[in-house]
């Protein structure tokens, strides 16, 4: 009898408890309130919703007010434009006021760089596109190469693969009528340079200057579109030490395929029919090609596979650091890039390397120093050393393999002679990509900038001077080491005795050196003065004078015929 009782208050205790819970879900409430923001003005249109309920919201009024009926105990989202969010529990209280915080990220407050300087995007008239650097980050050696798709109006074609070569040319939206042709003009950290040799991870920021009114200042220079990437700075604190280790590998995507020697031969024949002509092979040829019975006179070699590699390695290793104190910070950063080169060589030869290759070593420090209250000095030191390697007649060896058919001659003769493509100087692939030396290319490149910043605030609120001063120093080194096999060319056709008779096409050239040199020096002055107010509370007025002075030196191969005049 007890547990016939127990059992009886116990499921009249979880039907009063289910059917309070079921009161207590369904149980609606209208909250009404007023938002504003934190000087008390009210906000018009907030969006207030019920979060995790879609569908279920409404919006402020004139008067900040708004009125919406919910569930107790849900939440209640406001959202505006600028402002953070808030979200508030509903209890009992059917009176809920919001005060509203201003973001620390507005959006209306955005800036980007242009050429006056940083400017905010909603009062921009121009066309610019500010690019986040990290779509940007590739393990290539040239930044340009990952233009395309990643900026809006930039048109980029890679015109060669070659390490050291393999930059992009680009254009924004087009090139224009005046100084067709031209590409961007380039400003690194606001001086004219060239941007395929900067490590990604030195970038703070990268903006494109697309149409007439973003380009004006820079006149006739910028007639093709400018590009402004600006480098980090330091910041204040603790050091900040940063490493990257990445590691990349490049394929060929649209090399054609080429037949074997049968095919060759077959299709030969065909089109020599065709015309009414003498077939090229005669039958008893086309079975030794076929069955591959004479390796000297009917070799089959597929130069593609022989001289070129399915891909190649690309490696690349960053190191920096930043920080500083309340008036110095810094920023110091090294990387090493290495790029591989595509070309099945080097393997039988212990002495040199005629494969092509590409490695950088490059550095940059950047300091900013608050020599007073109102006085900046930013200074900054960047550069690279680079070498590129090449095979001896690096120009040729595409265009021989693409030209050269399969049966004209072996890679080597069985008797150990190198062949010769035909008469005169012409040669064979293999010969051009292993057997004609190399080159090195060393190439060194300091820049250095200095700017000041001078607030004159306590003249007039607004107005500020910057003046910069650049000194860049660019030199080249060539180192050309050059050789020749000798070369025969075997007769179309073996003896009556099966012998070969091989002519002499070209004698052996040992390896010889020979050198030039190149050099550039460009120095860059440039003054600022900028003005800007803000006027009846709601309008904004900027000017700026500009003055820029460029000096450029070149030197290449002086030589001994210098005359004083």
């Amino acid at each position: 009898m007890k547990k016939i009782i127990l059992l009886s208050l116990w499921a009249f205790l979880c039907t009063a408890m289910i059917a309070g819970a079921q009161n207590a879900g369904n149980s609606k409430v209208e909250v009404r309130g007023t938002v504003t923001d934190e000087e008390g003005e009210p906000l018009i249109g907030v969006n207030i919703v019920v979060k995790n309920q879609a569908g279920l919201g409404t919006t402020s009024d004139l008067d900040g007010n708004y009125r919406i009926v919910t569930d107790l105990y849900s939440t209640l989202t406001f959202s505006y434009i600028g402002f953070d969010a808030v979200e508030v529990l509903v209890k009992d209280n059917n009176t809920i006021d919001v005060v509203m915080k201003e973001s620390d990220n507005n959006v209306l407050d955005e800036v980007v760089i242009t050429g006056a300087g940083a400017q905010k995007k909603v009062t921009l008239s121009g066309a610019v596109t500010t690019v986040e650097v990290k779509n940007l980050r590739m393990p290539t050696a040239n930044i340009t190469n990952a233009l395309a798709g990643n900026v809006a109006g930039i048109i980029s074609m890679q015109v060669s693969g070659e390490p050291g070569s393999n930059h992009s040319e680009f254009w924004i939206r087009g090139i224009s009528t005046f100084g067709a042709g031209s590409s961007a003009l380039v400003l690194v950290d606001g001086f004219e340079r060239p941007f395929n040799e900067i490590n990604i991870e030195d970038i703070e920021s990268f903006s494109v200057l697309k149409d007439a009114s973003a380009t004006a200042m820079y006149g006739a220079r910028g007639a093709n579109g400018v590009v402004l990437i600006t480098t980090k700075k330091g910041v204040s604190g603790k050091i900040n030490i940063n490493s990257k280790v990445e590691y990349g590998y490049g394929t060929r995507t649209r090399t054609p395929e080429f037949v074997d020697g049968y095919t060759y031969a077959t299709l030969a024949n065909e089109a020599r029919l065709s015309r009414y002509q003498e077939i090229l092979y005669k039958p008893a040829e086309m079975e030794i090609i076929k069955y591959k019975l004479d390796q000297d006179i009917y070799p089959n070699v597929d130069w593609s596979d022989v001289l070129l590699r399915d891909g190649a390695g690309i490696y690349r290793v960053s190191l920096n650091m930043d920080g500083g104190g309340t008036t110095a910070r810094y920023y110091v950063s090294a990387g090493f890039l290495e790029e591989e080169g595509m070309y099945k060589s080097g393997e039988a030869l212990k002495d040199f390397k005629t494969n092509a290759n590409l490695q950088r070593w490059n550095y940059r420090t950047n300091a900013d120093i608050d020599i007073t209250s109102t006085t900046l000095l930013r200074t900054g030191v960047s550069g690279f050393l680079e070498k590129k390697n090449l095979p001896g007649l690096n120009d040729n060896i595409w265009q021989s393999i693409v030209g050269t058919t399969p049966l004209i001659v072996p890679l080597e003769y069985s008797n150990g002679l190198v062949p010769a493509a035909a008469k005169g100087m012409y040669t064979n692939p293999w010969v051009l990509t292993t057997q004609t030396g190399y080159s090195e290319f060393w190439r060194s490149k300091v820049e250095t900038n200095v700017s000041l910043e001078q607030n004159f605030k306590f003249i007039t609120e607004g107005l500020r001077f910057i003046g910069r001063f650049a000194f860049d120093s660019d030199s080249k080194n060539n180192i050309y080491h050059r050789m020749w096999p000798e070369q025969h060319l075997a007769e179309r056709r073996r003896n009556p005795d099966g012998s070969i008779t091989f002519n002499r096409i070209s004698t052996e050239q040992v390896m010889n050196q020979n050198s030039d040199s190149w050099g550039e020096r460009i120095f860059n002055l440039e003054g600022e003065l900028h003005y800007a107010r803000r006027v009846l509370d709601n309008h904004n007025f900027s000017a700026m004078i500009k003055y820029t002075q460029r000096e450029q030196m070149e030197t290449s191969n002086v030589g001994t015929d210098v005359k004083r005049g």
